[in-house]
């Protein structure tokens, strides 16, 4: 029987600790050509937005889909998780494994592309996505130190308060973007803005950013001259970037920018070590989101829940049929 998770079950079984390792193991499989991501695919109609995220990790067992619908009342998550045999494993609801596995992802490109001395992460918003985007940053490097810069300074005390408990270093409020950019190590853009918040300028030599909030070609979060001036640049999938990085797509457009220079995480982790071409490099990462992420993030929840026993157990029980060729047995009948 296939089993049936909803969000608060998700919740309790997964975390951003397991997800790391079965994560990595994802995208270093992706690398070597065994794990397979396909590019977001979205459909619309004048009401609602349907996108489809699929994902197969033979490392763990897995395959599936992520789906999502975005409507004039809301967004709804839902994956379908299958054995390799193409039986069902598991239907769950799926809006935490998305919050999860993006920040664990944001930890591993810090692991294989920044610094390792590293000391001071700067974070840009302060939203749903940034507590689990610093504590991945922190669990793979020894940071001493964070910034953090949102427009609403009410909000921004609460997080900086609240995630200096989390993780037991000083989180402080900073007065400005600039602030944060100019005295970061390692830089994570987690806002909704249109428009570029990062000036190239500021950045100091040898930083590494996440971009974690743009997801549209009309939206950037840095300017091109951060592009121009990072020489250590990676994206969750290639394809996809042409689609959905906007600060990419211009760059491009305007001669500054070759896709060439472009190249998959993946790639950078199945190599076992970083590319970096020196200390004083500028990388980038652009994180957009993969179903590949979703799948091996819902894997670890199937197997917790099973260990646990939480979920139910749904009466789905069809069998693999051979493929019907040939004449139709309806045909046949009708004949008669």
């Amino acid at each position: 029987m296939a089993l049936f998770l909803n969000e608060h079950d998700v919740e309790q079984l997964l975390d951003l600790k397991s997800c790391m390792g079965p994560l990595e193991q994802a995208i270093r499989e992706q690398g070597k050509k065994i794990a397979t991501n396909k590019p977001r695919q979205i459909l619309q109609t004048p009401k609602a937005g349907l996108s489809v995220l699929p994902g197969a990790v033979p490392g763990l067992g897995s395959l599936g889909y992520k789906t999502y619908t975005v409507a004039p009342d809301g967004v709804r998550f839902w994956l379908l998780l299958f054995k390799e045999d193409g039986e069902l494993h598991c239907l769950m609801e799926a809006e935490h494994i998305g919050l999860i596995r993006t920040g664990a992802a944001s930890g591993i490109a810090t692991k294989y592309m920044s610094r390792e001395d590293s000391k001071v992460v700067g974070i840009l918003g302060t939203g749903y996505q940034s507590p689990t985007q610093l504590e991945a940053v922190c669990s793979v490097r020894k940071i001493e130190k964070v910034l953090a810069y949102s427009r609403t300074r009410e909000k921004l005390l609460e997080f900086c308060t609240g995630m200096t408990k989390r993780l037991g270093i000083p989180v402080e409020p900073a007065d400005s973007v600039e602030t944060v950019v100019r005295n970061s190590d390692i830089l994570n853009t987690v806002t909704s803005s249109p428009e570029p918040v990062v000036n190239g300028a500021w950045l100091k030599e040898g930083t590494h950013v996440n971009l974690v909030g743009a997801m549209k070609k009309s939206s950037r979060e840095i300017d091109t001259l951060t592009i121009q001036r990072s020489d250590f640049i990676a994206v969750d999938d290639w394809v996809q970037s042409h689609d959905e990085s906007g600060e990419f797509i211009k760059a491009t457009q305007e001669g500054y920018l070759g896709w060439h220079r472009i190249q998959e995480l993946s790639d950078i982790v199945a190599s076992e070590g970083s590319r970096r071409p020196s200390a004083a490099s500028i990388s980038l990462f652009k994180s957009h989101g993969t179903g590949l992420w979703d799948i091996a993030a819902a894997s670890v929840v199937y197997e917790r829940a099973k260990e646990r026993g939480l979920g139910v157990d749904l009466p789905i029980t069809q069998e693999a049929k051979p493929l019907r060729r040939g004449h139709s047995d309806l045909v046949r009948q009708w004949a008669k």
